[in-house]
């Protein structure tokens, strides 16, 4: 990704394993100080971010067409945040941008359905370095608006941390083997997807009060969904572990229709980053049906995504049903 201060177009990478698209970057520094000196940016900076939202991405528009996948932001911000990391605040290129944590609000919902056009997506973007007692920043926080076709529609707030080059979390032990006998994938339908190959979720341990036990499965066919570099676990794998487990949840404990069911909340924090050496264990809790301010019913879910015996990361979900 290239950039100016006006407008960038950002191709995917001839190499890129999933299909991105074109974006486009503005920045629209509050001082043109340390522009013009190529000075790297010391205090909060803003961007836009503008894109048609996927239209044959093989996990984000894999699923009933319902409603435009919200993880396409998660991705987008990870990689928009990595860019200006190094860009704009001096952050070495050797150093990848992992999530803390990660949290999005829908607050329009019948913004996110599809329609027979491609959907127009712009995020307003702020960020700023963490952790920059001496030299680079170690990190980011990350604040935004999602608009879709010049409709407010969504709110969050992140933290990208730059780990050094070889390390992406604590060094717990790896004691445990893959689970034994083979696990077996829950159906497409009941986590939103068609394709088999996106399911990452495996067929949960029954409990009581509807809470689900389940292992999170890497793709071995989607790139996007197994490990990344160093060995750890891919950041849109997680998120979409989470999602399909809360989904999932709702679904089983309460009955909502999965493929008329969204986050429309979510937050999570990371603990460190899952290795692909050792599986991960994904447990929810749903609470208590409800409806959201519209009338819809919604649930919220607690999920845990636990390795080791080590707790790798805490979400709160709200799988709202829309008809």
């Amino acid at each position: 990704m290239t950039t100016e201060s006006t407008a960038i177009v950002a191709p995917a990478p001839a190499a890129a394993p999933v299909r991105r698209g074109v974006r486009h970057l503005v920045h629209c520094p509050p001082s043109w100080d340390h522009y013009l000196l190529a000075a790297p940016a010391t205090g909060e900076d803003r961007f836009l971010l503008t894109g048609d939202m996927p239209g044959d991405h093989p996990l984000f528009n894999d699923g009933p067409g319902q409603f435009h996948d919200p993880l396409v932001v998660a991705e987008a911000l990870q990689e928009t945040g990595e860019f200006i990391g190094r860009q704009y605040f001096g952050i070495a290129a050797d150093r990848p941008g992992l999530y803390q944590r990660f949290g999005l609000r829908l607050t329009d919902l019948a913004a996110w359905r599809t329609g027979p056009d491609p959907a127009r997506m712009t995020v307003e973007l702020w960020a700023a370095p963490t952790g920059a007692a001496s030299g680079a920043p170690s990190g980011l926080d990350l604040r935004l608006d999602v608009s879709l076709d010049d409709v407010p529609c969504a709110t969050g707030a992140a933290a990208l941390a730059f780990a050094p080059a070889g390390r992406g979390g604590p060094g717990w032990p790896l004691r445990a083997a893959w689970p034994a006998p083979a696990v077996r994938p829950v159906t497409p339908a009941e986590v939103g997807r068609l394709d088999p190959a996106n399911v990452v979720v495996a067929e949960p341990t029954p409990a009581p009060s509807g809470r689900l036990s389940t292992w999170v499965l890497p793709s071995r066919q989607n790139p996007a969904l197994g490990a990344a570099a160093g060995g750890r676990l891919s950041g849109t794998l997680l998120l979409e572990a989470v999602r399909q487990c809360a989904v999932l949840t709702a679904g089983r404990a309460v009955g909502l229709v999965p493929e008329r069911s969204v986050p429309a909340g979510c937050e999570i924090r990371f603990h460190g980053r899952p290795r692909s050496a050792s599986p991960v264990r994904c447990a929810a809790v749903p609470g208590a049906l409800d409806r959201d301010a519209a009338g819809r019913p919604a649930v919220p879910v607690t999920v845990t995504l636990v390795q080791d015996r080590v707790t790798v990361g805490e979400a709160r979900t709200l799988v709202v049903q829309d008809f």
